[in-house]
C-alpha cells in the first residue's frame, strides 16, 4: 500500500454537525465543518471501538441507515486511516484480492472537495455493480460488487479531520485476535503492558504466504510480527512487547493464486 504523508486513521459514530460543503465541489461556505472544531472524544471512541467516523449534518442523519447497513455487511477491514489531512490532493492505493465479493470505500473529510475511487485500470468506479452514495456533504461511500483484483486508488482533495476506510465481504478473513502474557494461556482482547505478549489470531482462506506486523493508526509499521502456524485451520501465534500507543494488527501476503491481500483489525488495541 502507498499513502501520502498526510496524517490519517479511523474508527460507528455519527457526528451531527452542520457541514457547509457540497460533495465533490469546492467548499466555499463558512462555519462547519471547516470553521469549527470537533470534540476529540468522538474520534477517540471511534478509533478504539473500530467504528466509522461519519461527518453528517443534522439533516443527513435520517439518511445514514444505508451507510450503517453497508458497514455491517462488510466486516473485513482492508485499509484504514484517520486523523487530519493538510490541504491538497492525496492518493492511497489499496490491494483488492480475488476473494473480495464486495468492497466498500468510505471517505469522510471535514472540508471535502473531491473524492474519487479508481479501478486498477485507472477508470472511475461507475456503472453496473457500483453503488455510489455521494449525496452527503462530507462523506462519500462507493460499494463495488465483484471488484476486479489489483491495486485500487482512493483520490481525495480536501483538508481537516478525515477517516478513510475500505472494508470487504470476503472468505479470506482475519479473526480471533487475542493476547496473553508470555508464559500463560490467559488470552483476552487486551494486551498486557510492559511484558512480552503472545498474540493469537486466525486467518481463513489458506494463504500461500503470510506476514504479520503491528501498525499505528496511520498505518506506520511499528514492528514486525513473525507468525508461526499452530494448526491446519489457519491459527497463528507470535510474540511481541506492546507499544505504549494504540496499535492495529495487520496481516498481508499472497493468496493461493499469488494475489496480494491485506487484512487488519478495525479497532486500536491499547496495552494495560
Amino acid at each position: 500500500m502507498r499513502a501520502s504523508r498526510a496524517c490519517l486513521a479511523a474508527a460507528i459514530l455519527v457526528i451531527p454537525i452542520a457541514i457547509g460543503a457540497q460533495q465533490q465541489a469546492p467548499n466555499t461556505r463558512a462555519g462547519w465543518p471547516c470553521g469549527g472544531r470537533l470534540d476529540p472524544s468522538y474520534f477517540r471512541v471511534a478509533e478504539e471501538t473500530g467504528g466509522q467516523l461519519l461527518l453528517l449534518a443534522p439533516e443527513e442523519v435520517g439518511d445514514s441507515a444505508r451507510l450503517l447497513t453497508a458497514f455491517g455487511s462488510h466486516l473485513q477491514t482492508i485499509f484504514r486511516l484517520a486523523g487530519t489531512v493538510p490541504p491538497g490532493v492525496h492518493e492511497f492505493q489499496v490491494a483488492i484480492d480475488p476473494s473480495v465479493e464486495s468492497a466498500l470505500f468510505s471517505i469522510s473529510v471535514q472540508c471535502l472537495q473531491t473524492a474519487e475511487i479508481l479501478r486498477p485500470s485507472g477508470a472511475f468506479a461507475a456503472g453496473d455493480g457500483v453503488t455510489d452514495l455521494s449525496h452527503f456533504r462530507a462523506e462519500r461511500m462507493v460499494i463495488v460488487s465483484r471488484p476486479e483484483p489489483g491495486m485500487w486508488t482512493i483520490r481525495v482533495a480536501g483538508n481537516g479531520l478525515a477517516g478513510l476506510v475500505v472494508q470487504a465481504k470476503s472468505a479470506l478473513t482475519l479473526t480471533h485476535v487475542e493476547f496473553a502474557p508470555a508464559g500463560t494461556r490467559a488470552f483476552t482482547r487486551v494486551p498486557t503492558a510492559g511484558v512480552e505478549n503472545i498474540v493469537r489470531l486466525s486467518v481463513s482462506g489458506h494463504p500461500a504466504e503470510i506476514h504479520g506486523s503491528i501498525v499505528s493508526g496511520t498505518l506506520e509499521r511499528i514492528a514486525q510480527l513473525p507468525l508461526s502456524p499452530r494448526d491446519a485451520d489457519g491459527s497463528y501465534e507470535s510474540r511481541f512487547i506492546p507499544p505504549s500507543e494504540g496499535f492495529r494488527v495487520l496481516v498481508s501476503g499472497r493468496d493461493s493464486e499469488g494475489a496480494l491481500f491485506t487484512r487488519l483489525t478495525a479497532g486500536l488495541f491499547t496495552a494495560s
